[in-house]
């Protein structure tokens, strides 16, 4: 497998310099190309795209958020990661809707090479170009009118308040998996991650966010026209099921408020990835739902037949994309197959694969077998408590 190419972009001569000290060691890895400003970084790329572009916000000419802009329209399968000492909000708005992620100078080589990586990897998981290059240049997900038109009218309203919007932002998948990536990302520079989407719009504050809805426009509302066997409305109903018993068994599994919360947002967004396929892949998802009826496939396994991925894995992508926490992208990644993954204990990934399974169970009425990885709940010793655990999941 050829080395990625990684475009680092910046101004200043001595920052180039610095880079490219700095990410010497890892050579190997990667083909790395440095670009002195916006102009010059178009022309390499046009000569040979990059598989990611990590550029500095404050440039002359062409900042960072016209740059990466820019790469979106002509190289949509290109990673953007802004690398920023400034904290400039105004730049940040220019830059939210085409910036992955958003890392702050400095940056020392082991975490950039970790973002770096952990952006590659599933996109290599993927393994098409296609596929990858769609989920690339999705800035957000479309939010359902009627919510739409609640949260405007609570953020246009003077008794709006952060309890009030968060709440709101955490009945929408796409929403809450953006606002996750805002205010995760390095420009708040918090000492450790957020999950909680009312603690999100706490820290954003109520101006960014009516700014985030109302000017850049983020969020927009969208009708998705449902397919035979799916709807948005169908993702959601069962998502926000998910999200919630996956709570309550996180704590019934004994983890703690943290890890809790954790599988709260990964049993939110863990079918995200079905939400992709809805709006971008209509075509190859009707042949995947055409699947599963005529031969009785689980969804998951029709996908992985006629797409090559699963909607766990798309949806894993685009995550990781936006940076979101490590646990939730993992718990999205793996709510199928959970023994694949290596960690050895109980997790947010346990409780989410819990939830999902009783969640089917329980409406379609069919046996649990069918939807659990039963080598998994062997391994953590949770086989004699599966009824105590449904009955959990239960609780409203």
């Amino acid at each position: 497998m050829p080395k990625a190419s990684i475009l680092f972009v910046d101004d200043d001569p001595s920052i180039l310099s610095g880079l490219r000290r700095m990410m010497h060691p890892f050579r190997d890895e990667y083909e790395m190309l440095f670009a002195n400003g916006g102009q010059e970084a178009l022309d390499m790329m046009g000569q040979q795209p990059s598989d990611i572009v990590v550029s500095d916000m404050r440039m002359p000419g062409m900042n960072g958020a016209q740059l990466l802009k820019r790469i979106y329209d002509l190289y949509p399968g290109t990673i953007r990661f802004i690398l920023s000492g400034h904290s400039d909000r105004t730049l940040i708005m220019q830059s939210v809707c085409y910036a992955h992620q958003y890392l702050a100078k400095p940056c020392d080589p082991e975490s950039l090479r970790n973002s770096i990586n952990r952006s590659l990897a599933l996109k290599n998981l993927l393994g098409n170009p296609h596929l990858h290059s769609c989920i690339a240049r999705i800035k957000s997900l479309p939010t359902p009118p009627l919510l739409y038109k609640e949260l405007v009218a609570e953020l246009q309203s003077e008794e709006g308040s952060v309890k009030s919007i968060g709440e709101i932002v955490s009945r929408d998948i796409g929403m809450t998996a953006k606002l996750l990536q805002i205010v995760n990302s390095a420009f708040f520079g918090l000492p450790t991650r957020v999950d909680d989407v009312v603690r999100a719009v706490n820290i954003l504050g109520l101006d960014t966010v009516r700014a985030l809805v109302l000017t850049v426009g983020i969020f927009e509302q969208s009708q998705v026209p449902p397919l035979p066997g799916m709807s948005v409305d169908s993702i959601y109903l069962h998502s926000l099921s998910v999200g919630a018993a996956a709570k309550r068994l996180a704590k019934a599994i004994g983890l703690d408020q943290k890890q809790a919360d954790e599988a709260l947002m990964a049993g939110m967004m863990h079918d995200i990835g079905q939400l992709v396929s809805l709006i971008h892949f209509r075509e190859e998802l009707q042949q995947v739902l055409e699947a599963t009826r005529q031969k009785r496939l689980a969804l998951f396994r029709a996908e992985i037949e006629i797409i090559g991925v699963s909607h766990a894995d798309i949806g894993a992508h685009l995550l990781s994309l936006w940076g979101l926490p490590t646990a939730i992208v993992e718990a999205v990644a793996f709510h199928h197959n959970p023994a694949d993954h290596v960690y050895p204990n109980p997790s947010a990934l346990t409780a989410v694969h819990l939830a999902n399974a009783f969640m089917h169970q329980i409406a379609n009425n069919d046996n649990i077998n069918r939807y659990l990885d039963i080598e998994y709940i062997s391994r953590l010793g949770l086989t004699a408590r599966l009824n105590e655990l449904r009955i959990v999941c239960m609780i409203e």
